[in-house]
């Protein structure tokens, strides 16, 4: 029942952020806006279409089940931001001796700080990707998905979706604990994002397992992006997690904090 209270303590305390809320606004209304507009130009192709001289097309429409979560990539950086932040918070406002203070311990502050952000990202990320495809499907009017009810497929897409852009939030987060600053976990993911990892990964198989990579491929924007399997995917993305989470757990439990925190 304390854990509960301390992690409720920190849910509060990073829901109160200014950068929270800039990231929900991003993610949920203006990422919803983006979806109609997404949503109005597949309209005027048709839903079926298929490459001619006319529509300009690459390549033929995806299956119904994957429209509206191109759009969702637009939260993977507004997250990478939103975790790096959360993660070196403490050390930034010099704060970390106060925060001590009151959670007791360093595993108790860990445990309830880190279980604050996860939960958060998912709810964000649920939430964000639930509105962003409901808006497609409703702009689509006839020819989309039962609202709200849509399919099982897109309800999986929905749910890989969300553990997807929890995981990189969490991650973001770790390294930004780890190194005390936010600019570290950003320069190191926010380039992948800006699909220099997808270069990377298309020249050199070794940068397939690149975070951000993986995290991608989670997200049903395409066919041929998503993951042929998902699970074996979250688990390397797992991995990255947890060696960053045991490495800033063993540093900070050790490591003196000084007065500088």
């Amino acid at each position: 029942m304390d854990m509960i209270k301390k992690i409720l303590s920190e849910i509060i305390k990073l829901i109160s952020t200014k950068v929270f809320l800039i990231v929900a606004v991003i993610m949920i209304p203006i990422q919803s806006a983006l979806a109609y507009i997404s949503a109005r130009q597949i309209l005027s192709v048709g839903l079926d279409a298929v490459p001619t001289e006319d529509n300009g097309l690459i390549e033929a429409m995806p299956p119904i089940e994957y429209f509206g979560f191109d759009v969702v990539m637009l939260s993977v950086m507004a997250l990478i931001v939103l975790g790096a932040i959360f993660g070196a918070m403490e050390y930034k406002r010099h704060c970390m001796r106060t925060t001590l203070v009151y959670m007791g311990n360093r595993r108790d502050l860990l445990i309830s700080k880190t279980s604050a952000v996860v939960l958060l990202a998912f709810a964000l990320s649920l939430i964000s990707v639930f509105t962003t495809i409901l808006v497609t499907h409703l702009t689509f009017g006839g020819q989309g998905l039962p609202l709200v009810v849509f399919n099982s497929t897109v309800w999986k897409f929905i749910l890989s979706t969300s553990i997807s852009l929890t995981a990189v939030t969490v991650l973001s987060y770790a390294m930004g604990f780890i190194f005390k600053t936010s600019i570290v976990p950003m320069i190191f993911l926010i380039v992948q994002a800006y699909n220099i990892g997808e270069l990377l990964a298309s020249k050199f198989s070794i940068c397939r397992y690149l975070p951000i990579h993986l995290s991608n491929s989670l997200i049903p924007s395409s066919p041929d992006i998503y993951s042929e399997v998902p699970v074996r995917t979250f688990l390397i993305l797992l991995a990255w997690i947890l060696i960053f989470m045991v490495t800033g757990y063993v540093m900070f439990s050790r490591k003196d904090l000084r007065g500088e925190y």
